[in-house]
């Protein structure tokens, strides 16, 4: 597969939320949930923009562009609300989206190698769809595991140095601004996916795409599905 460069890639690096798991409503409500109560009014379409991102110091320093303040307490306890209202009212009802289930699953039985990097934790995945990632992906880093989130080159560094590759060797699929970012800073080659944004918001992407079936329809090209 030769999407990134002229060498071989041999490994997919996907995003979760919006990318794998049809769950960013979910997200998006719970976080203004957890804002309204810190007394915000924060729109989905800025909790969308900065997916992957919302960690203390960066969430600060955003609302207060808009003339928001939220003390690093406040968003620390906001966080751990946000969790508690994902977990208890969405996290048992979201779902994998059945085009990604579907082209996972082909590419896990032609021996792709999967790996998964995730600004969520492995708390707020049930039970089932974490038998389900492990079954099907080699590798999984979620935030908890590293020290710098999305944007920061981190959790996909730590990705390659799991998968023991380079990053000309493999080829990541994201959804947000913060994640392709991260991937870009690693050195790797991008695909994104206007699930939950407009091709606009992803231009930093080395290919923007419309949803799973026109990244469906890339790969079975290159890999012959």
């Amino acid at each position: 597969m030769c999407l990134a460069s002229d060498k071989r890639v041999e490994a997919l690096i996907f995003d979760l939320d919006g990318v794998i798991l049809d769950s960013m409503a979910a997200h998006v409500a719970a976080w203004r949930t957890a804002f309204s109560e810190a007394g915000l009014d924060v729109g989905a379409d800025f909790i969308y923009l900065h997916e992957g991102a919302l960690d203390r110091e960066r969430i600060c320093v955003l609302l207060g562009r808009n003339g928001q303040r939220l003390e690093p307490e406040a968003f620390d306890r906001a966080r751990t609300r946000q969790r508690e209202i994902y977990i208890g009212q969405y996290a048992g009802k979201v779902r994998v989206f059945p085009q990604a289930a579907g082209l996972i699953g082909r590419l896990s039985a032609a021996g792709v190698e999967l790996a998964l990097v995730t600004s969520s934790t492995r708390q707020v995945l049930s039970p089932d769809l974490l038998s389900w990632f492990e079954e099907h992906f080699s590798l999984l880093v979620t935030g908890d595991q590293v020290q710098r989130t999305k944007p920061h080159p981190e959790p996909y560094l730590t990705a390659l140095a799991g998968l023991g590759l380079k990053p000309s060797e493999a080829l990541v699929v994201e959804n947000a601004p913060a994640g392709i970012k991260a991937a870009k800073r690693a050195g790797l080659a991008c695909v994104a996916l206007a699930t939950t944004l407009p091709p606009s918001e992803l231009a930093e992407a080395d290919r923007v795409l419309p949803g799973h079936d026109a990244l469906t329809n890339l790969l079975e090209q290159e890999l012959s599905l």
